[in-house]
């Protein structure tokens, strides 16, 4: 049985890159396709993410980051038991992704944002069904003309968000591999963790092996909050009265 992982961001700065995260993934995951349904898809998914990245600053969100972790990365190399040659890659990797911040530069979202096609997706794009084939003939055009050219477009615009989604993806999977889980049990579904006060946590993981409950989780700068849930026989989630094994690991 496939482990579940639920997750729970406790700052707004990385609720925004899981965000932007979740829906890279989802963009990736459908940018390959001809069917013209799926490539609409991948066309609401980037006006998406578009949106996200036009109302805030995420790229100094992200240079601060990475800014942070090279910091930490030198100092960890110094230490007398680290894995260099650990360090030294990623180093590099983080190095490199800052540097292609640094070539965005400010105004990397402009070959969007002036695009008059993408501008008049953008219009209709909060609109339920706005984007419809009545109200967009220039949109269905562009769906069913020559896939080669409707996959360079969409080429084109993905690679304008490409850097920085990437360099969100690294600084997640750093974040998440800072922990390494424990083995815990809640009490009749409930488990309660209280958090030090010098502890610097961003991000709440819990593995599940149990399919038939999921956690609801909770947290704030001194205490954490899971109950486990499942679903009774009127169909309703409640919380279980069963003792739960799983994993934790505060990031």
């Amino acid at each position: 049985m496939e482990q579940g992982i639920y997750e729970l961001p406790l700052n707004e700065r990385l609720r925004t890159f899981m965000r932007i995260e979740f829906l890279f993934s989802r963009l990736k995951n459908f940018s390959g396709s001809k069917d013209h349904w799926q490539i609409r898809t991948t066309i609401h998914t980037l006006l998406e993410i578009y949106t996200i990245l036009a109302r805030t600053d995420v790229r100094r969100e992200v240079l601060a980051d990475l800014d942070r972790y090279i910091i930490q990365m030198q100092r960890f190399q110094s230490m007398p038991d680290a894995d260099n040659e650990m360090a030294t890659n990623l180093l590099e990797d983080l190095n490199v992704i800052k540097e292609k911040m640094i070539q965005l530069g400010t105004g990397y979202l402009h070959p969007l944002r002036d695009d008059d096609y993408i501008s008049a997706l953008l219009h209709r794009h909060t609109l339920p069904g706005g984007k419809a084939e009545f109200d967009m003939p220039r949109y269905k055009f562009w769906l069913e003309s020559d896939a080669k050219a409707v996959k360079e477009d969409l080429n084109q615009w993905i690679n304008v968000i490409k850097p920085i989604c990437g360099g969100i993806e690294k600084l997640m999977w750093i974040i998440r591999e800072s922990s390494d889980p424990i083995g815990t049990v809640a009490t009749s579904g409930q488990y309660n963790h209280q958090i030090g006060k010098t502890a610097q946590i961003s991000l709440i993981r819990v593995f599940l092996d149990n399919a038939s409950v999921y956690p609801e989780i909770s947290g704030g700068r001194h205490m954490i909050a899971i109950r486990f849930l499942e679903r009774n026989t009127d169909g309703q989630f409640i919380q279980t009265e069963e003792s739960i094994e799983f994993k934790l690991s505060l990031c």
